[in-house]
């Protein structure tokens, strides 16, 4: 891990960016806090990402979430839990959030959806699990007393905004709202803030209902901007009921990021719907350097919605994974958000 260890020498996390999954719709509250009770039941969201296997325990990421529509406040609710694991634990950090977003419909068709975020942040270093890289090559056992503090509890926030209509969606989040120093080092290192917008496009060319399956293809894209850090992800998904194939471009070809050629993956992803439970598997084939020896990276996500009567069977929105097609009946609610105005 001699990539980590000249990173904490700088006194900067050993990421310069935040975690983040290739299955982007898979995990909704870590992309955005607007899409707490973005489905008209609750839903429960795992997902699992071990990024460049064939490197050892390189970067592991765990999230859990859960959250739920307020039909009578117009809100949605939620709870959001992050682990993320460096050099197999040797660097550690946590997030718990409590997730809001109020709804609001604007036109005939067009929703507004603000979000917030409030959590609880945790950073850990394991010095004893660490080596470093002597003048003349060799490998030895870090100094403890090299890291004054080896764990931060710090509080943070992340605001979003989203428009969406049933054919598109388009939204942005600002992550890190509150400046926090954590460095495990003399140097200060704060967290730099996170840009991320996000959209798309669905496309039905056969609805669902009266016996048959919707089937419709998505376009989507998602752009990250994180200190000197910045990527493009391009994606299409194809959906007939209970699959879903997904295939993506992640990089900025023609910009670097931190130095490196910004051309990073091809992501292919399959999913599929059992009663109203997702699952779904994706693969990064990685095309930058790392290509010989990354052994790419996998990602597993599980998505369960709970049946709140016949409105939960309604899509609310184009948005990919947002409802499991028409998994539970044959046709849509009636359901509709009441309409409220900004003042």
């Amino acid at each position: 891990m001699v990539v980590l260890l000249l990173l904490l020498a700088g006194g900067v996390p050993a990421r310069a960016q935040d975690a983040s999954f290739s299955q982007v719709y898979s995990a909704p509250l870590y992309l955005s806090p607007s899409f707490a009770g973005f489905t008209s039941g609750g839903r429960v969201a795992l997902n699992y990402r071990d990024q460049w296997p064939g490197m050892g325990n390189t970067f592991r990421t765990y999230a859990f979430s859960y959250d739920e529509y307020l039909a009578s406040l117009n809100s949605g609710v939620g709870l959001l839990f992050v682990r993320d694991d460096q050099g197999g634990g040797q660097l550690v950090s946590q997030d718990l959030g409590l997730v809001y977003a109020y709804e609001l419909l604007l036109t005939e068709n067009i929703y507004f959806r603000p979000g917030l975020q409030f959590k609880y942040a945790e950073r850990k270093i394991d010095p004893t699990r660490l080596s470093q890289v002597g003048p003349d090559g060799q490998i030895f056992p870090w100094i403890n007393a090299e890291f004054p503090v080896d764990q931060y509890r710090k509080l943070d926030a992340s605001a979003s905004a989203m428009l969406y209509t049933s054919v598109w969606w388009a939204g942005f989040t600002l992550d890190h709202l509150v400046k926090n120093d954590y460095g495990f080092t003399d140097v200060e290192s704060n967290q730099p803030l996170k840009t991320v917008v996000y959209g798309g496009a669905k496309w039905v060319y056969q609805e669902g209902g009266r016996g048959r399956d919707e089937q419709s293809a998505s376009l989507a894209f998602m752009y990250r901007r994180q200190d000197a850090f910045q990527q493009l992800d391009l994606g299409v998904y194809w959906y007939t009921n209970p699959l879903e194939v997904g295939l993506w471009y992640r990089g900025l070809p023609g910009v670097s990021s931190e130095g490196l050629n910004n051309n990073d993956a091809l992501i292919f992803s399959l999913g599929v719907n059992v009663g109203p439970m997702h699952l779904a598997y994706s693969y990064d084939l990685t095309l930058s350097g790392l290509a010989g020896y990354s052994g790419g990276s996998n990602e597993f996500s599980l998505i369960y919605r709970f049946s709140r009567g016949r409105s939960s069977t309604s899509p609310r929105g184009p948005v990919p994974c947002s409802e499991p097609g028409y998994g539970l009946g044959d046709r849509p609610s009636n359901y509709r958000p009441q309409r409220r105005s900004l003042f």
